[in-house]
Order: C-alpha cells, then structure tokens, then sequence
C-alpha cells in the first residue's frame, strides 16, 4: 500500500528525507523533502549511486555501510547510529537508509559529533592541507591526540612518498571534484596499509574552503582477496607438487593470520603424526609425532569443528592443558580434515604470542577454507592426474575434427589469431591456403560416402606429412582444408603448397576392390597483410580458390 497522508505530511513539516539505498550502493527509494535537503526530487534520486551525491551525510553514510559490509555483522542483522545531522540504519537484508534532516544546520561541530560514533576514520583539510577535525577513530588509528593533530600538515602523519602519492588529490578536491581512489600509503611511523578513501569538497559562499576525508582501511579485505586468489591457484598448480602446494597455503595462512607455525598431521589412534609444516621459529618437521592428548587438536576433534583461541593463558579451556604447560602456545586456530567421510587428520596454526583481537568470523571461514585446500591436495594424488588427463583429453578433441583427427574450424580460428597478433605486433608474417577437394561430390555419387571419408582421410595425412615444422593443416568442414604457414610470405608459401599438390597428385587411394582413385586438388593462397582481421583473409583466399577451380583445377591461385 501507499505512504498516508500525515506521513507525507510529517515528512514535509520536518524538512526530513529517508533514502534507501542497496547493498550495491544505489539508491532503491527516496521519500521526504529531497528538494530542500539534497536539490534533488525524489524520482530523480532512485538508480543514483551514493557516491555520486555530494552531501558529508549520504557519504558517510555510504563508507558505513561498506565497513559493516566486511565486518562481523551477519546476514540477517542490523545496525543503527543516530545524530541531529543524520541517522543510518543498516537492515535485515543488507541494504540500508540514511535519514536526513534540515532541523540543524550541518556544520562541523555536528559532523565531528556524529563522525566520532562512527567506525570508520574522518577528517576535515583546510586549504592549506592542514588537520581541522579527526574523529575518534582516526585519532586511535595514528595514535596523536585531537588537540596535537589540529593545525598540523597532512604530512606529519603520511610518510614522504605517500604525501606525494595524495597532494595531487587533494588538489583536485580543493578544485571542487570529489575524489575517491584505493591506494597503498605508509605513514610517518613506518606502517603501510591500502586505504579506501573519498574527499569530498566543502563550500562556504561558493568557495572551496577544505574538504572532508572518509578513509577505510581495506588491508584485511586485500590481503584476503590475495589469499583466496592463492588458495585458488595453489590447488590449481600443476607444475609444483603436493608438497609445494601444501607449504605455500600454510604460509600465505601464517602471513594473513599473523602466527608462527603452521601444521597438517594425521592422526591415527591415539599419535599425532606431522605431515608437513612451516614455521620461523618452532623445530618441528614432517614425520614427528606427538600424543594426541598433549595437543589441542585434541580439543578441537572433540568438538568437531574449528577450535580457536587467542589468549589460552585466560582460556579456562585451556590453561591447564598439556601443550599450554609445555609449550605456551597462546594463540591457536585448528579445524579437522576429512577424506572420505571421516577424520584423517588436522589442520592447524598457532603461536606462542597472544592476538590483540580474537579471531574474527572472516578468518574462521578462510580456515575451513584452506583446510578444504589441503584436503583436495592429499586425495589420492593419482586420481586427481588422471582427472586432469581426462579434462586434457576432452579439451583436445573439442578441438579436433572427428573424422581426420586434424585440428577443427575452432581450433584454426585461436592459432589465425594469435598469427595476427604476432604479424601486427612483432612483424611475423604467415600466409594461408584453402584447399578443396576436386570432384569430390564425384567421388562420393561414384563410390559411396565410406569412400569418400577415405578419400578425406587419407588427403589429411599426405598434407600433414608434407608441411614443414610448424605449419598447420585443418579441416574446416565438407572437402575444405586450410593450411597454415608460419614465418611465410606468399611466393614462399605457394612453394610448400605446390609441394604439397605434387605429392598428392603422385599417389592414389587404394579402394576396397583393388582400384586407385586418383585425387586432385585446387587451393587458393593469400598472405596476411597487418591489420587484416581473419574474415578478410579467408575471404581473399577463398576467391584465389575460386579462381583456380575456374582456371580448370588442379593448380594454385594466389591473391
């Protein structure tokens, strides 16, 4: 049903606005007084990304959104912060309003108020590029108190080279433009981190007199996004072996999880037998093995899930375990590892530091993650070749005429191809022949279609064995072949060609009953002129064809 009537009329009493905008970040609906508050009417406003708007609410609003996006929050839950200059509220389904009121008027006072409950960092540049507001979260991120950071240049706390990286920046949004980019910046104090960052200018009479910064750290998001492409490529490797594979995903872990010791084990019984490790500073090797009682794989079996912790010294779980007692590990996060429907062993990581943070959701799903790695990687190594063969084996004769076994139409057009990048790029030149069968449709009328597959048969292989290394012959359909040749302009071409006919025409198909059956044929060439795509120089071959079978047959035509 539609809006009431008193609330469109509350709406405009209060000069208030709602927008509701996707998860995509684009504005499904817009109800209230948008006129007064963003210059806009409300049909105007549905389809707009936010980022396109330049009011400091719907921005921050917008990069708000996005942190919950990547943080802790679930499908299904919501969030809300609330502030004279705006409210968000976050909804059950990932999408999201901002509130919007003209009841204050937005100046910095009221958006330091509302940006210092907000988790990401804000700050506000004069012209001269000098700190006049940073909010609560961008203070605890550099570590300078609000008051040491007022007056003070951006580049006291961005290191020389990131300073020169941003100045551009900002003086585009000192010109009016709102910009936003990722970049990689170091600060002053040696930490580097990828940002997500918006400037978004600020007027006074007209005047560009500063601009408001919305930065996000994206670090863990890109370091994420990097191991997952690893993950991904790792398992995928074909030219490094398991024990590689295995190796390189318990280290990219330790990196993006910021521990010392990696391990997968198999437990048999009651022994914990290493499998393969990684670690900087613990001795442990394949082959060691430990009571599985004196781990806390032991624990995390018994649960049957991922088992973390991130300070045992304080976990009742664990303190007074038997690897807590012998080996102080403080951090640990372990998930099993099944094949074939049961336990075969651990995967694990561990420290013998605490985490300042407890594992986050995003790390416990990227460890099922690798552990589902590492089982792909150790199941039975073998049958995964012979997967991998298989796959090679049908990919080959996708691209393989079923009758000659020569390369297809498919084939021939991805090796033309990368023949034009090669001529347009490096000056490889390389002409190409089509060849056709003369009286073919004879043949077949005279001694049947078994006859004329012979005769197709056999014409592919006396071509093949008569072109030099590296040409290509295909069958592109009927009694068509294309020949191919390599690093040939068209008189040298036309050489191999003539050969090629010489040889067919001094032999004969031996039928069934004892008969030859001579065979001919007539081919038109062409050699690729630069810029020429691959229709055009089929086409100037196909009419040198047709100008040879015109021409009585048995002969080659060149255009």
């Amino acid at each position: 049903m539609g809006q009431p009537a008193w609330w469109k009329e509350v709406l405009t009493l209060s000069r208030s606005a709602y927008l509701h905008i996707s998860p995509e970040q684009r504005i499904i609906d817009a109800v209230g007084d948008t006129q007064t508050l963003l210059g806009r009417d409300p049909e105007s406003l549905v389809g707009v990304v936010i980022g396109e708007l330049k009011d400091i609410r719907t921005r921050l609003g917008s990069a708000v959104a996005e942190c919950f996006a990547n943080s802790e929050i679930r499908p299904g839950e919501t969030w809300g912060f609330e502030d004279g200059a705006g409210c968000y509220y976050g909804l059950a389904d990932g999408s999201f309003v901002i509130k919007l009121t003209a009841g204050q008027h937005v100046n910095q006072g009221i958006i330091g108020r509302l940006a210092d409950q907000l988790p990401v960092k804000v700050a506000y540049v004069d012209r001269e590029g000098c700190f006049r507001f940073n909010n609560q979260a961008y203070v605890d991120f550099v570590g300078i108190s609000q008051e040491a950071l007022y007056g003070q240049p951006v580049s006291t706390v961005l290191d020389a080279a990131s300073y020169e990286k941003v100045w551009p920046r900002f003086q585009r949004a000192f010109a009016g433009e709102a910009v936003t980019y990722e970049d990689k910046l170091s600060l002053a104090d040696g930490r580097t981190f990828y940002f997500k960052v918006s400037y978004l200018p600020d007027y006074l009479e007209g005047e560009v007199v500063g601009f408001y910064a919305i930065i996000q750290d994206i670090s863990e998001y890109r370091a994420m996004i990097q191991l997952l492409r690893d993950i991904h490529t790792g398992v995928n490797r074909t030219d490094i072996s398991a024990n590689e594979i295995v190796d390189r995903l318990l280290r990219d872990a330790l990196a993006y999880l910021s521990l010392d010791i990696g391990l997968v084990s198999r437990v048999i019984g009651d022994q914990y037998i290493v499998k393969w490790s990684a670690s900087e500073i613990a001795d442990i090797s394949p082959d060691d093995r430990f009571d599985l009682g004196d781990t806390y794989c032991r624990l995390m079996l018994d649960v049957e899930d991922v088992f973390h912790t991130s300070q045992a010294g304080a976990d009742e779980r664990i303190n007074g375990h038997p690897c807590y007692q012998q080996f102080g590990l403080e951090s640990y996060i372990g998930t099993p590892l099944h094949l074939n429907g049961e336990v075969w062993g651990t995967l694990n990581f561990s420290s013998p530091h605490p985490r300042h943070q407890p594992f986050t959701q995003v790390e416990i799903e990227l460890v099922r993650l690798i552990a589902d790695a590492v089982e792909r990687v150790i199941t039975d190594q073998a049958e995964i070749d012979q997967v991998r063969q298989e796959l090679d084996r049908m990919a080959d004769k996708a691209s393989r005429d079923y009758l000659t076994g020569l390369p297809n139409r498919s084939y021939l057009d991805q090796h033309v191809e990368e023949l034009i990048q090669a001529h347009d790029t490096r000056d490889e030149p390389f002409s190409l022949a089509v060849v056709d069968i003369d009286h073919f449709k004879q043949v077949n009328d005279t001694h049947g279609h078994d006859t004329g597959d012979t005769v197709l048969q056999w014409l592919g292989a006396r071509i093949s064995e008569s072109l030099r290394d590296g040409d290509l012959v295909a069958r592109t359909g009927g009694e068509e072949f294309v020949i191919v040749m390599r690093r040939a302009h068209a008189p040298e071409a036309r050489k191999v060609v003539e050969r090629v006919r010489e040889h067919i025409k001094s032999e004969a198909v031996m039928l069934e009953d004892g008969h030859e059956l001579p065979i001919t044929f007539s081919s038109g060439l062409s050699e690729h002129t630069k810029g020429e795509p691959f229709s055009r120089l089929f086409k100037r071959a196909d009419k040198a064809l047709y100008a040879a079978k015109h021409a009585g047959r048995d002969r080659v035509k060149t255009v």
